[in-house]
């Protein structure tokens, strides 16, 4: 994405993060969308690795018909980045590297339409994007582009679960231990989403060990969401 663009998209969303955000969509079509993403948490977060690939790629397949139905709508978008980074992790080795490259594609249109869709997940999604891939010849990892969008991400939700957790992690790994801990501190505070629950206890715990290291000035981040580093060999 060029850089006016992206100057273009993070204007528009300070300005209307002045506002309680609304989703553009009734009540009843979210609720069709949520249901998706609820299976894929369910499906992510509680299956065992060997139990997930074929439920995800239903899922995507799902989460296509909904941008079919839904094609002015942020949030189906969304979700169908979220999927295929999980495919992306799932199938592991140099074959990710076109999923993880159709997630970024699907973020990237959910945030042209609505960049604070879901509490602003498309720079989150995107910031993890571009720090846990490695960068050229292999993939898109940048961690300019992701100090960015995490940044971003935090002043849009300072008290965000999500956007204090990843952006203290990014610090971690670069090394800041002493700056990521006030954010990874608030991220221990803030409480768990209704609408997403599994991904938000799953924060929780890995929050534990980052929390651990930052506190010990161990510049290193790991758990879990690592696997987006080892499933393409970073």
């Amino acid at each position: 994405m060029r850089a006016s663009s992206l100057f273009k998209i993070g204007f528009l969303a300070l300005c209307t993060a002045l506002a309680p955000h609304v989703s553009a969509l009734p009540a009843s079509d979210l609720k069709i969308i949520q249901e998706v993403k609820d299976e894929w948490e369910t499906a992510f977060y509680t299956l065992p690795q060997d139990q997930q690939e074929a439920i995800l790629k239903t899922l995507s397949m799902k989460a296509d018909t909904l941008i079919q139905r839904y094609p002015d709508a942020a949030e189906p978008y969304l979700v169908a980045g979220l999927i295929q980074c999980s495919l992306a992790a799932n199938e592991g080795g140099f074959s990710a590297l076109g999923r993880v490259k159709k997630a970024r594609q699907f973020v990237q249109q959910s945030m042209t339409k609505d960049p604070l869709a879901m509490d602003g997940s498309g720079y989150v999604i995107l910031g993890n994007l571009y720090y846990r891939l490695p960068g050229w010849p292999i993939s898109f990892g940048d961690n300019k582009v992701a100090r960015s969008y995490l940044e971003t991400a935090i002043r849009l939700y300072p008290d965000g679960l999500d956007t204090n957790y990843f952006y203290g992690d990014f610090l971690l790994d670069e090394g800041d231990a002493t700056a990521a801990l006030p954010y990874l501190e608030k991220a221990d505070k803030a409480p768990v989403r209704a609408l997403s629950r599994l991904s938000d206890m799953k924060l929780k715990e890995e929050l534990k060990v980052s929390l651990k290291n930052a506190r010990e000035g161990k510049g290193e981040s790991q758990g879990f969401y690592n696997q987006f580093l080892n499933a393409i060999g970073k």
